[in-house]
This record gives structure tokens, C-alpha cells and sequence, in this order.
């Protein structure tokens, strides 16, 4: 299969992406065009796992031409990698490798610490190129338009701005091996994506689901591809409102988290967000049930069950509220009036306390 390249378009700047399972084949010329000059490059890694690419990364970045050096911020990936603090060590690093911006910061690893690289290549020397290849979907969906949010001290998801990363390699070779959380989690923001998108991109991504789910190659590409012009698309809108669309199932998903069992995974809370929030859409919206229905059998196509979780209703009320409070002081959620259109909607605390006591109970039910 070849390599998809997709081109996306902001105001200011475009971010290339690619996609197929022959990167890592390609990588030296691929990587070659980041810059106007290949001459250093800091190679920013972990040691989770990943050791085998790094070394075949560090070579491609050698024969492209660059001087390497490497980078592998002492926190782990999962605890502390998406910090203000990380990104103090990885700023003392780029300037020990003398990376200017005219430079390559390349990141190699999970979605939290390819952002660090990315936010901190933007603000080195005024803005060097960063090119990023993630190991989970999750990543591959989100590194081109969103970076994960920093944590300043004891203040989770505090610091960030919008993706601006040079290139984004998704290497679909990866698929069989990944940890089936991550494919899961991208999974779900695809969906999220096409309900964003419109008609056609939520039927193709439903019509896609079985493909999807059994890892082929052809179907991941191409609803990756679709997700990539969804995400542009709500962030390049005119209207204010429905650029909030990517945010749709992740207050739930936020509240959900404070509310159940801390091992709960991130793609069950995400998909049980969506869910929760697909039905209030029907009273607060006006969404027709119908499209509930299907996107609860697109999640259950694409191997996201339906959660068995102990919740309290009021407590879950109570999170969304605490947790829509450190965005904005107005209780707005983005939230469906049909496929393709999501906008910030006013949610009285009759439907969402009446939501959420049925969303509970129904989970007692199961």
C-alpha cells in the first residue's frame, strides 16, 4: 500500500500528514523536507517500550542528514510527561543540543509526550519544526490539530494552545501491536469526529466500523484521513460555537472520571461521555433518538461495550458542573442537533439531573 498524504490547511500555517505502513521505509526522505536544510535534530523519546524504533528513527534522521541527538525525559510517559516541568527539562535539552529554528525537534512516543515536543518546539527560538510520530491511534487522530495539555503544578490540563506540529507520521504498521486501549481511544474520537463532520462522513465511518475494528489497513487510513478533515474543519469554522464540537463527550467523560473507579479506561469514559451526552442532546438539543441509537451501535462496532460502572446520579450532575466551571462561567455543553452540527447548548439542572438518575440507573441495570 502507499503512503496518504494529507495536507491540512489552517490560517497561519499547514500541517503534513502521512499515513501507511511503509513510513518508517520512506522515513529518511520524508523527513528530509521538514526543514529547508537538514543540519540537527533533537530526537525526543522514551524508554517505554519503543527502544528498537528509536534506534531505526535516530539512523533515518542520520541519513537524512541531520547531526542527532537524543532526548528521554526522566518522568515516565504516563506520570508527569505532559508538565510544565517536562517542558523546562526539554527546553534545557534543545539548547544543549543548539537547536535553532532552523532545527528539527522529532518526537517518538505516546500522544502526552509528542505534545510536549510539539508545544515546546513552537516556542523555541521563536518556532522550529517538529515532526511526530505517535505509537497509539489516539495520538494519530489528535497530534494535528490538538496537543495534550500541560500540567502546571498541582493544576491538571492547564497550559496549552493550538497544534502547530510540521509533520505528523502515523505509521499503520503498528496497528497489530498496539495496545488495544490506545486503538480504542482513537476509535472514539473518530467517531466524535464524524458526528462533527456531517451525513456522509458518519455513515461512511459506520459503514467502515467492522473493517475498522478487525485493524485494516485500508479502512484505519481512510477514516483517519476523514477524522483529520473533520477536526480542521470544526477548528477553521466561522462560527464560535461550533469550533467547541471536538469537546463533545469529554465533560461527561471528565465528571465520569472523578466519579468511578480510578482504573476505569480512558476510552470507556470517553464513549460513555458521548453517550451520556447524545441523550441529552434529545431534550436540550432537539437531536433525533435515532442518531443516539446509531452511535451506540457504532461505539459497540468499533469493540467499546457499554460500561459497567457503580455511579451516583447527583454526584455525576455535580462533576459536569465543576468540571464545565474551569472553562467557562456559563454551563454550556457542545452537544448534537444532528449529524454534522454541534453547538454550545444551554442544559437546564432539570435535564441534567433527570439525565443523569436515569444514566445511573440504567447502569445499575445492566
Amino acid at each position: 500500500m502507499t503512503i496518504k498524504r494529507q495536507i491540512l490547511n489552517f490560517n497561519q500555517h499547514t500541517v503534513d500528514v502521512r499515513m501507511g505502513s511503509e513510513i518508517m521505509d520512506e522515513l529518511p526522505r520524508l523527513i528530509a523536507s521538514a526543514v529547508g536544510k537538514p543540519r540537527r535534530a533533537l530526537l525526543v523519546t522514551s524508554d517505554a517500550g519503543v527502544a528498537e524504533r528509536t534506534e531505526e528513527v535516530r539512523r533515518a534522521l542520520i541519513d537524512a542528514g541531520f547531526a542527532v541527538q537524543t532526548y528521554a525525559p526522566v518522568t515516565s510517559v504516563d506520570v508527569g510527561i505532559a508538565s510544565v516541568d517536562a517542558a523546562q527539562g526539554l527546553f534545557g535539552a534543545l539548547e544543549e543540543a543548539n537547536i535553532t529554528n532552523d532545527d528539527l525537534v522529532f518526537a517518538l512516543g505516546s500522544y502526552e509526550l509528542c505534545s510536549l515536543a510539539a508545544f515546546c518546539a513552537r516556542l523555541w527560538r521563536g518556532g522550529c519544526a517538529s515532526a511526530l510520530m505517535p505509537m497509539g491511534l489516539d495520538g494519530m487522530v489528535l497530534l494535528a490539530t490538538e496537543m495534550h495539555p500541560l500540567a502546571a503544578g498541582f493544576v491538571p490540563d492547564a497550559v496549552s494552545f493550538k497544534a502547530d506540529p510540521t509533520m505528523v507520521l502515523c505509521d499503520l504498521s503498528l496497528l497489530p501491536v498496539m495496545e488495544r486501549e490506545h486503538l480504542l481511544v482513537g476509535y472514539a474520537l473518530m467517531a466524535g469526529a464524524a458526528m462533527a463532520e456531517g451525513k456522509k462522513t458518519w455513515t461512511n465511518l459506520c459503514e467502515q466500523a467492522a473493517a475498522l475494528a478487525s485493524g485494516d489497513e485500508l479502512a484505519v487510513k481512510e477514516a483517519l484521513s476523514a477524522a483529520q478533515v473533520a477536526r480542521r474543519n470544526v477548528l477553521k469554522s466561522p462560527n464560535p460555537s461550533a469550533r467547541h464540537a471536538l469537546e463533545y463527550g469529554r465533560t461527561a467523560a471528565r465528571a465520569l472520571a472523578s466519579c468511578v473507579e480510578s482504573d476505569t479506561p480512558a476510552s470507556v469514559l470517553l464513549a460513555e461521555g458521548m453517550r451520556f451526552e447524545a441523550r441529552l442532546a434529545v431534550d436540550a438539543a432537539g437531536l433525533d433518538p435515532e442518531l443516539v441509537f446509531d452511535q451506540d451501535d457504532l461505539l459497540f462496532d468499533l469493540g467499546i461495550e457499554e460500561a459497567s460502572l457503580t455511579l451516583d446520579a447527583e454526584a455525576l450532575a455535580n462533576a459536569m458542573r465543576e468540571v464545565r466551571a474551569r472553562y467557562s462561567n456559563r454551563f454550556l455543553l457542545p452537544l448534537p442537533k444532528s449529524a454534522g452540527m454541534i453547538r454550545l447548548t444551554s442544559v437546564s439542572d432539570e435535564i441534567l439531573e433527570r439525565h443523569a438518575a436515569a444514566y445511573a440507573a440504567s447502569l445499575c441495570s445492566e
